[in-house]
C-alpha cells in the first residue's frame, strides 16, 4: 500500500520544515523507500513510494500536474487499485498507450476532476484519496465503497491533519492521542453502528462509499453511491439468476488477480473460499496456488455439535484433487506466538484493538506470517459471500408471504421445517412471527420467557456501571440496538446492504491497513461491487429453495465445487482450539486482569471482578470450555485483549 499523509493550512502558518520531516517520518514508518513531497503554500502532501505488483502500473499518484490537466492550484494524493481502468479509460477517452502509463490513481483523479463524485462513483476497486484546492480553500476527501483503503483525519485550529494510517496520522504534531471511552465501549458491546468516530478523540475516519468536504468553517459527509434497492428484479427465470451470477464471480476473481501472477488463497471447507480457489485454478492463473487452511491441532476431538463440522481436512483434499494446480497448506490451529507479541505487533502498526482477540486466533496468525514468507503481494479470502452471492435466504418465508403465493409459501414452510428439523410452529414462529415483529413486540416476548432484550453481558465484559452512568443502555434503546436473533425481514436487502457497505467500519479500516501490518493486500472477490449489486437484486426466495439454506450459491458454484462441499448443510467451527489457546496462555491472562486494576479507564470500562470469577471458574477441558464459550472466547478473551490495548495507549503495557 502506497501510505500517505497531509497537512492543509486553512489559514496559513502550519507547514514549515518540521512538519515536512514530521509527514516524511510519518508515511516512511520502518519502510526503506524514499517519500514524494508536494507542496502548495503552507499546504504539504506526502506519499511513500512502493514498488509496482506484477506488471499493474504503479498504484499511487501525488502531484500537482497531470498530462493536459492544468492542476498548478490542486494538489492530490491517492491510494488505489482500481478494477474497471479500461471502462473508466473509455469515458475519459484515453487511448490504450496514454492509459498504460497512468496509474490508478491517476485515473482516480480525472475521474473525480471530471465528474466530481459521480465521477468516483463509477470508480470500482480499492482506494482513498485526498484533493486540496487552494483557490477554493476546500479539501476533499474520499473512499471506496467498501472501505478496502483506509483513510483518517484530524481537525486542528485552521488546519486538517490527515493519513492513510492511523500510526502516520498520530505520529504527526498536534494530532491527540486520547482514548474515546465510549466508542470502546461499544465496541465491548458489538455495537458496530459508528460510522465517523474512531477509537482516538479528535480522530475521524472517512466512513466506506463517502465524500468529505472541508473548509475553514464546515464540514459535509455525502454518500456518493448507493445500490438501487427498488429496481424490479433483473430476471425471471432461476436459471438466469444462476448464469449472470457465474458470469460476474468469474469476473470479480479475474480482476482481483490481474497482474498479480503470485498470490495466496485463504481456503476452508466453506463455499466461499472454496468457489474462490476453484475459479482462480480453472481461469489458469498459475502453474501452482498456495491455499492456506486452518485445521485442528492433534489431540482429543471436540464435540461441536451437530450443526457444525470440526475440520475442514477432507473438504479442501477433495478440492485439491479436483484442481491439481492448488498446493494445499494445512496450518494447525494451535497455540502461535506468545499473546504479548501478537497483540503488541497489532497496536504498534494499526493503533486499534481487533473484534477477534488475538488469545483466540494462533492460527490466523500463523497464516499470515506464512503468506508473508512465500512473499506473496497478495491474500485471496472470502469473507463478503455471506451476506451477497452465499446468503442464507432466512427471510423466504416472509417474502413469499407479503408476495401472496399462498402455495409456494407452504411448500417451503414444510419443507424448511423438515429440513432444520424444528418442527412446522418453531419455524413460524422463527422465521415469521419473531422475524417480521418491531423492535418493541421482540423485547417482550424476551421479557415474557424471563430474558433481558436489551444486556449485552451474554457476550460482553462491558461494565454495568459504566453503561448506567453513561447513559448508554437509553442511547443503546433509542437507537434500536440489539444483539438477540432477527433484524427487520420485511426489508433483508436494506439490512445486507448496510452490513456490505456500511457497518463495522473499524473492521474495514483493518483490512484498508493490513499490508502496513503483513506486507501484503488482503483481497475479496465476493466484495466486487458489480458482484454485490447483483446479489443484492436477486429476490430472497431464491436463496433458498426447497427449505436448504444458501441453496442459490450451492447451485452457482455446482459447476465447480466438489460435492463434498456443495452438499454440506453444517457449518465450519471456527478456531475450535481456543481453549488450548488459553490454556497455555492462562498465567499471562490472569496476570494482565491484574495488571488492568492500575489503570483507571480499564476499570471503568471492563468488569474486571467477573474476570477474575471467570478465572477462577477455569473449565476442566475444552469440552466443559465449549458449554461456556461465551464467556470465555467474548467475556473474558475479549475483555483481556480490550484492556491490554488500553494500557498500550496509556503507555503502561509492561
Amino acid at each position: 500500500m502506497a501510505a500517505f499523509a497531509g497537512i492543509v493550512a486553512f489559514d496559513g502558518g502550519v507547514a514549515d520544515e518540521a512538519a515536512e520531516r514530521h509527514l516524511a517520518g510519518a508515511v516512511l514508518a520502518d519502510r526503506d523507500r524514499p517519500a514524494i513531497m508536494r507542496r502548495i503554500g503552507q499546504s504539504v502532501f506526502a506519499q511513500r513510494v512502493d514498488a509496482a505488483i506484477g506488471n499493474r502500473a504503479r498504484h499511487h499518484a501525488v502531484g500537482g500536474t497531470f498530462g493536459a490537466l492544468d492542476q498548478s492550484d490542486k494538489l492530490f494524493v491517492a491510494s488505489a487499485r482500481l478494477d474497471n481502468r479500461a471502462e473508466l479509460a473509455d469515458a475519459l477517452t484515453i487511448d490504450p498507450a496514454t492509459l498504460a502509463g497512468l496509474s490508478d490513481g491517476d485515473l482516480l483523479n480525472r475521474m473525480l476532476l471530471r465528474w466530481g463524485e459521480a465521477g468516483i462513483a463509477r470508480c470500482l476497486g480499492a482506494f482513498a484519496f485526498v484533493q486540496w484546492d487552494a483557490t477554493e480553500r476546500r479539501l476533499t476527501l474520499g473512499r471506496d465503497c467498501l472501505g478496502g483503503r483506509a483513510l483518517f483525519f484530524h481537525r486542528g485550529r485552521g488546519f486538517v491533519a490527515f493519513a492513510s494510517t492511523l500510526t502516520g496520522l498520530l505520529a504527526m504534531p498536534d494530532v491527540p492521542r486520547q482514548l474515546d471511552e465510549d466508542v470502546l465501549a461499544n465496541f465491548l458491546a458489538l455495537n458496530l453502528s459508528e460510522q465517523r468516530r474512531t477509537f482516538y478523540r479528535g480522530i475521524e475516519r472517512v466512513p466506506s462509499r463517502t465524500l468529505i468536504k472541508m473548509d475553514r468553517d464546515r464540514i459535509v459527509h455525502r454518500l456518493y453511491w448507493s445500490p438501487d434497492l427498488d429496481a424490479p428484479p433483473p430476471y425471471r427465470r432461476d436459471e438466469d439468476y444462476v448464469a449472470r451470477a457465474r458470469e460476474l464471480f468469474d469476473q470479480a476473481v479475474a480482476v482481483s488477480i490481474a497482474g498479480t501472477p503470485h498470490f495466496a488463497i485463504a481456503t476452508s471447507g466453506g463455499l466461499d473460499s472454496s468457489a474462490v480457489a476453484a475459479t482462480a485454478a480453472g481461469l489458469g492463473a498459475g502453474r501452482r496456488i498456495a491455499c492456506y487452511t486452518i485445521v485442528p491441532p492433534a489431540g482429543a476431538p471436540t464435540d461441536v455439535g451437530s450443526y457444525r463440522y470440526r475440520d475442514e481436512t477432507d473438504k479442501v483434499a477433495a478440492l485439491a484433487r479436483m484442481y491439481p494446480a492448488l498446493d494445499l497448506r494445512l496450518i494447525a490451529g494451535d497455540v502461535g506466538a506468545p499473546l504479548r507479541d501478537e497483540e503488541g505487533r497489532r497496536f504498534a502498526t494499526m493503533n486499534t484493538p481487533a473484534l477477534g482477540p488475538a488469545a483466540m486466533l494462533g492460527g490466523a496468525y500463523k497464516l499470515y506470517d506464512a503468506v508473508a514468507a512465500e512473499r506473496c503481494p497478495a491474500l485471496l479470502v472470502g469473507n463478503y459471500g455471506n451476506f451477497g452471492l452465499s446468503w442464507s435466504g432466512q427471510y423466504s418465508l416472509l417474502a413469499l408471504l407479503r408476495a401472496g403465493q399462498p402455495g409456494d409459501f407452504l411448500r417451503e414452510l414444510i419443507a424448511i421445517a423438515r429440513n432444520t428439523g424444528h418442527g412446522v410452529l418453531r419455524t413460524i414462529a422463527h422465521d415469521l412471527i419473531y422475524a417480521a415483529a418491531p423492535i418493541e413486540i421482540r423485547r417482550l416476548m424476551f421479557c415474557l420467557i424471563g430474558r433481558d432484550f436489551d444486556s449485552v453481558a451474554r457476550y460482553s465484559s462491558l461494565n454495568p456501571a459504566y453503561i448506567a452512568e453513561s447513559g448508554l443502555g437509553r442511547q443503546w434503546r433509542a437507537d434500536g440496538f440489539n444483539l438477540w436473533p432477527g433484524r427487520d425481514g420485511w426489508q433483508p436487502q436494506r439490512y445486507r446492504a448496510n452490513y456490505l457497505f456500511d457497518d463495522n467500519q473499524s473492521a474495514r479500516d483493518h483490512l484498508g491497513m493490513f499490508e502496513d501490518l503483513h506486507g501484503y493486500a488482503i483481497r475479496d472477490p465476493h466484495a466486487d461491487r458489480r458482484l454485490l449489486e447483483f446479489a443484492l437484486s436477486v429476490p430472497e426466495p431464491v436463496f433458498r429453495r426447497n427449505g436448504v439454506a444458501r441453496s442459490f450459491a450451492r447451485t452457482v458454484f455446482a459447476d465447480r465445487l466438489p460435492r463434498v462441499i456443495t452438499d454440506e448443510r453444517r457449518r465450519g467451527a471456527n478456531a475450535v482450539a481456543w481453549f488450548s489457546q488459553m490454556q497455555a496462555r492462562r498465567q499471562d491472562i490472569a496476570a494482565e486482569v491484574e495488571r488492568l486494576e492500575a489503570s483507571p479507564t480499564a476499570r471503568r470500562l471492563i468488569d474486571l471482578p467477573r474476570l477474575k470469577r471467570l478465572l477462577d471458574q477455569w473449565p476442566k477441558d475444552q469440552n466443559a470450555a465449549e458449554r461456556r464459550s461465551r464467556d470465555y472466547r467474548l467475556v473474558l478473551g475479549r475483555g483481556v485483549h480490550v484492556g491490554r490495548f488500553i494500557r498500550w495507549v496509556e503507555g503502561g503495557n509492561a
